[in-house]
């Protein structure tokens, strides 16, 4: 039988990717800015297993150098609509050599997402589990490598972290941040944002 064969990928889920020209020149700020919140803020407990995770604030104070780090960011997303609104609440994560984040999703939010500041090799990749795991399991398994590879299909997906690097993700997305075997601490900002018109 002759067939002539192609695919089209529909419904994907996106992963907006920006790296920082230029972080290197405000990198030492954000990670003194870290260690300094955490001399003051006695952390809460969430996804984090043996890491610090400071307490939630808006992103809304100009005159504050992280806040106003990712409002830049943001005011940058390419692809939203001027006339949509982009609220954000964000917290600070730093994660010392065999801590990890469990699987968790971030209910009641858009989208979702983290800005690495400090990151060696080895510190903890995010994984992204599928949304379509259950119902796709054997479908998932019976591709070939090559075909899963050259259209990003498979039960789980990678970041590995890099400085200067935000990605944002839909907040249903079940993830990780694995554990960090690199022997420095793993430094980033994570950060929920709400859209409205």
């Amino acid at each position: 039988m002759d067939l002539n064969y192609s695919n089209i990928n529909i419904f994907p889920v996106p992963i907006h990717q920006f790296d920082v020209n230029g972080f290197d020149e405000i990198q030492d700020e954000l990670i003194d800015y870290a260690y300094n919140l955490k001399k003051k803020d006695e952390g809460v407990l969430i996804s984090n297993r043996g890491g610090w995770q400071s307490k939630g604030f808006d992103i809304i104070n100009e005159d504050d150098t992280l806040q106003l780090f990712l409002i830049n960011c943001l005011a940058g997303f390419p692809h939203i609509k001027k006339s949509i609104k982009l609220g954000g609440h964000a917290w600070i994560n730093i994660n010392k050599p065999g801590n990890y984040n469990v699987k968790h999703v971030h209910p009641t939010n858009n989208l979702s997402g983290v800005l690495w500041i400090k990151c060696s090799e080895n510190c903890g990749d995010i994984v992204f589990d599928s949304p379509h795991n259950f119902e796709s399991f054997l479908e998932i398994k019976s591709y070939t490598d090559d075909f899963k590879k050259s259209n990003n299909i498979d039960d789980s997906y990678h970041f590995y972290p890099t400085e200067g690097r935000m990605i944002i993700f839909p907040s249903y997305l079940m993830h990780q941040v694995k554990e960090n075997k690199s022997n420095e601490d793993r430094i980033s900002v994570s950060f929920n944002i709400r859209l409205r018109e």
